[in-house]
């Protein structure tokens, strides 16, 4: 029996050691992780965005899905109209930013922007999100949690119909875990003294949630960092360059960290999102 369990714990230990990093051991058998983000609009995925490249370059398959195609989001510098205009500008940048994050192309829901909480839209979205959680089977989905960030009504419906349709799944087959994207405190307490819009709007009006409850706390380096600060310039006609720079500077006060919360709860400290 001894020489049984040592040469299993063996095959174990080799099965182990050929797996890739974005792989796991499920029944004997290496699974793939996956991941599926969920968020409003093109660029929403700033807040997550140095987690998804760094799983990517560890081989994880990392899916975004994108409610609306920003159709409303004029900026000045853009000098685009709201409309479709706006829109078909706004999904090739979206292309660009999964591109350069080095995940799945991104999958566009099709909403219209600014509408998510009108009553007629919510069951459609819910459809659409429950369709795209079935049709990938992702291992975690990722979203905004019920502070949308800085209190966007598209970011709190997203993230309130992702949880709707979340808790009613379950079996084998369905996610393992929601989670919701937090800013800590340390990003907005005593902000440094920024130029642009972007960077003083957004010091003093982004939602925190204390460091209590947010235990995933997922680490990426400078490649990552680096990966994520050049999908970002991808969205042109929202931020300017210096207005990418203050707002990657105003993140990076979490210290190369994302932090995360756990939809149903939970104190213990991880650093990958794939230990329950």
């Amino acid at each position: 029996m001894k020489m049984l369990f040592t040469l299993s714990a063996a095959l174990y230990g080799l099965l182990f050691m050929s797996l890739t990093p974005g792989e796991r051991v499920v029944a004997g058998q290496p699974v793939a992780h996956s991941i599926l983000a969920v968020f409003a609009h093109p660029d929403d995925e700033i807040c997550v965005s140095p987690l998804l490249a760094r799983y990517a370059r560890e081989g994880v398959t990392v899916y975004l899905a994108i409610a609306t195609n920003g159709q409303e989001g004029v900026m000045p510098h853009a000098h685009i109209p709201a409309g479709d205009s706006l829109g078909a500008v706004r999904i090739k940048e979206a292309q660009c930013a999964a591109a350069a994050l080095h995940i799945q192309p991104p999958i566009m829901l099709g909403m219209w922007d600014g509408q998510l909480s009108v009553s007629a839209n919510m069951p459609l979205l819910h459809k659409k999100i429950d369709s795209i959680i079935t049709e990938l089977h992702p291992e975690v989905v990722i979203t905004w949690g019920p502070d949308g960030g800085y209190g966007h009504a598209d970011h709190r419906m997203v993230s309130d119909l992702v949880t709707e349709v979340y808790q009613q799944g379950s079996g084998n087959a369905w996610p393992k875990q929601l989670y919701y994207a937090g800013i800590p405190e340390a990003v907005t307490k005593n902000p440094p003294p920024f130029k642009t819009f972007a960077g003083i709007w957004l010091s003093h009006s982004l939602h925190t949630t204390s460091d209590r409850f947010l235990p995933y706390r997922i680490a990426y380096t400078d490649e990552d960092l680096q990966a994520a600060r050049t999908s970002y310039a991808c969205h042109w006609s929202q931020w300017t360059s210096d207005a990418v720079a203050e707002i990657f500077t105003l993140l990076g006060r979490a210290g190369k960290t994302v932090y995360l919360r756990p939809w149903f709860g939970g104190d213990k400290v991880r650093n990958d999102i794939f230990v329950y």
